[in-house]
């Protein structure tokens, strides 16, 4: 645009000397006002271009430092982000506001945490694992940031950990499964195996849960079924903490939808290779982002990017406990103006597949996630599997083929799961990442529970560690 508009303002402005001339001609100017007129003529003409090009050099360097300032501030956008995503970047830079602990040993120190908490062993031990894959994957919203929540709930008694879920009515590939107010990891493996199963004899295998509690990472699910070479996805409803558009009050969940394929088939039951293997992994909330990396944000003592949520007065705001304890996040898409029905009303699409469907709690009527709520949160869960070898043969290598396609497109294009992959590869070298304030609230845990602390937690202090906003 300034190459374009300089180009036609040096073609008016280098003309004067013709323009004169012109002028003069066509009134038929005596000699000496001839010579007056082609004077000023000749002086604008010798003064101008130097000015153009003195304009254009100053413009040019405003544009430049424009570039420089929006580049900066996109860098400390994604620096933010990532602040919340993993940390590892601060951490291979030197910056030690993260610590590395190794994945068997980080997922049998929370399992420890939970069995004193209330659990028994093998429920801890589930749920232990379910944690220290969001953390490996560089999601710590659903990670060992959960692990001071879970702990309460047990402790204060409003989630059994030693319940045993059931299946409670099964007809052809559907089935619905009673957590019995169990740990919702717990209702979760009982759900997707059955699901699995199901899709083996039937092709498809739909199951819905009722009755349970917070499920973890939705990916750790449809895991299971990729890990089978099948189609998996995997979706719950949650406490209200979105405001749907055009409304003032949390009203729905962030609700989470997941859709994980293999483009390998075949079983993989070893986690480091199967975290190598070539899928599409498509795992998302329904809302702008989901509530922990908000509490993750509060955690680390940062603002929110704008966007994330607003106030209690529905007006768009940075501040982490305002979001989380008063206001409420966007759904997906942001304000209206910007599609967030679009968001909003996937957030319906997923309550009606897991609450609507199964008879749990639905929408507003849903309790908030707090230690002290009373009675069952009565969260739903829907599980779906698929045998792709039921329809079209070829479809790994059409689904191999097709994302090889998008990642060779113009600039630097990942598949869904990518990322998380190259965190999760990274974790089974190096060890697991968590941010301090984390760090410090598991080792506040640990001495709470009087379980022995990891010698990785040896610098932690633990007057960083904050309280969940849950739990408050």
């Amino acid at each position: 645009y300034t190459k374009y508009t300089f180009f036609h303002l040096k073609n008016i402005l280098s003309q004067p000397l013709r323009l004169a001339f012109g002028y003069c001609a066509h009134f038929n100017m005596r000699s000496t006002q001839t010579h007056a007129i082609l004077g000023v003529g000749v002086t604008i003409g010798l003064a101008l271009p130097p000015f153009v090009r003195f304009l254009s050099r100053k413009l040019r360097a405003k544009s430049s430092s424009d570039d420089d300032d929006g580049n900066e501030q996109q860098k400390n956008k994604q620096n933010d982000t990532n602040a919340v995503r993993s940390g590892l970047l601060d951490n291979d830079s030197g910056n030690k506001s993260t610590i590395r602990i190794p994945r068997g040993q980080l997922e049998e120190f929370l399992s420890k945490i939970l069995v004193q908490a209330g659990a028994s062993p093998s429920h801890a031990n589930l749920v232990a694992s379910v944690l220290t894959y969001a953390d490996s994957r560089g999601i710590p919203s659903h990670g060992s940031n959960r692990a001071d929540l879970y702990a309460n709930e047990l402790s204060a008694g409003v989630v059994n950990g030693k319940a045993t879920p059931v299946i409670e009515q099964q007809s052809g590939c559907c089935a619905v499964v009673n957590g019995k107010n169990g740990l919702g990891a717990v209702t979760s493996d009982l759900a997707m195996n059955t699901a699995i199963s199901l899709a083996k004899e039937h092709g498809v295998g739909f199951v819905v849960c009722h009755m349970s509690n917070h499920y973890g990472a939705a990916g750790y699910w449809a895991q299971r079924a990729l890990d089978a070479g099948l189609i998996g996805m995997s979706f719950t409803n949650t406490s209200p903490i979105v405001v749907p558009t055009g409304g003032k009050a949390r009203a729905v969940g962030t609700n989470p939808f997941c859709f994980f394929a293999p483009a390998v088939r075949g079983n993989c039951n070893d986690r480091e290779k199967s975290s190598e293997r070539e899928s599409f992994q498509l795992d998302m909330a329904t809302s702008v982002v989901p509530i922990g990396k908000v509490e993750v944000m509060h955690r680390l003592g940062k603002a929110c990017p704008e966007g994330w949520g607003v106030d209690r007065e529905g007006v768009g705001s940075t501040d982490a406990e305002e979001i989380c304890r008063r206001g409420g996040l966007y759904p997906l898409g942001g304000a209206e103006e910007t599609a967030g029905y679009k968001g909003y009303g996937l957030a319906m699409f997923v309550e009606i597949l897991c609450s609507v469907l199964s008879g749990a709690a639905i929408g507003p009527s849903v309790q908030p996630w707090l230690a002290s709520r009373e009675g069952h949160i009565d969260y739903g869960h829907c599980f779906i599997v698929i045998d792709p070898a039921r329809f079209t043969s070829g479809f790994d290598e059409r689904l191999s083929s097709y994302m090889k396609a998008m990642r060779s497109l113009p600039g630097n294009v990942n598949i869904p799961g990518d990322p998380e992959r190259a965190f999760e590869i990274d974790a089974y070298k190096n060890g697991v990442i968590l941010h301090n304030p984390v760090a410090a609230t598991l080792k506040n845990l640990a001495k709470r529970y009087e379980v022995e602390i990891p010698l990785a937690f040896e610098n932690i202090d633990v007057s960083i560690s904050k309280k969940s906003l849950y739990a408050r």
